[in-house]
């Protein structure tokens, strides 16, 4: 099993959030909005319900990304399975990404809970054809997630199979961290050589930074804090 450098992140670092309301404050220009997915990391019920509340009034159209956390592949864990998000009618598509160990596990109960693509990390397993695999076999898309110190030539032999590419731009696991400019660097490279390759970018996103990765060749921007602005109001 591979070594993974998301996992030396000190456990101090990680601040697990109290139940809160959101209070939405958009920071997206209106141009921009179309290639932003709102990512859901959440910790409750509550979290999730308001999250998505604000999601269906300011991003009705997106896509959504539901980040899955195992406390395993990445130190946080979060209000994550299936089941939670099947209760919950999601109108819009979502893909989920699964920061997890062993992700061909997890595949079959997404697709029962409505999941139109996986994204699993190339780091977390030693046979990724085999998640793949898992993946076509549910009839969902595919999609391999590369850490930043992961270079895109690993996945060489694997792109036919793909759906999409997300590159990290942050540690996996934890919100709030700065973004890493070096990946748009490797996202321009990857861009000029796979140029149909659907590029995904999550981490650190903001409306600084998103034309940079537009331009680079990033068609669909995973965020946070950029998506729900930093204010949450304790209930």
């Amino acid at each position: 099993m591979k070594k993974y450098p998301c996992q030396e992140v000190r456990r101090s670092a990680i601040l697990i959030p109290r139940p809160y309301s959101l209070t939405p404050i958009p920071v997206i220009p209106q141009p921009l909005k179309k290639y932003f997915a709102p990512s859901l990391l959440v910790y409750s019920k509550k979290e999730a319900q308001a999250k998505l509340e604000f999601i269906n009034e300011h991003f009705p159209k997106s896509n959504l990304h539901i980040d899955v956390a195992d406390g395993r592949f990445v130190h946080s864990t979060c209000w994550c399975a299936p089941a939670n998000f099947k209760k919950l009618h999601i109108k819009q598509p979502f893909e989920v990404h699964l920061m997890t160990l062993y992700p061909e596990k997890r595949i079959a109960a997404w697709k029962r809970a409505g999941a139109s693509r996986m994204v699993f990390h190339y780091e977390a397993t030693d046979n990724p054809l085999r998640v793949i695999e898992t993946i076509e076999k549910h009839t969902m898309e595919a999609g391999i997630a590369l850490n930043l110190e992961t270079s895109p030539k690993h996945i060489a032999l694997l792109l036919d199979r793909l759906d999409g590419i997300l590159f990290m731009a942050i540690v996996p696991g934890l919100t709030g961290q700065q973004f890493h400019p070096s990946v748009i660097r490797k996202i321009k490279s990857f861009h000029k050589k796979y140029p149909k390759k659907f590029i995904i970018v999550d981490g650190g996103i903001s409306a600084e930074n998103a034309p940079l990765l537009i331009r680079a060749g990033a068609r669909q921007l995973v965020s946070t804090s950029a998506v729900y602005g930093k204010h949450f109001s304790k209930s």
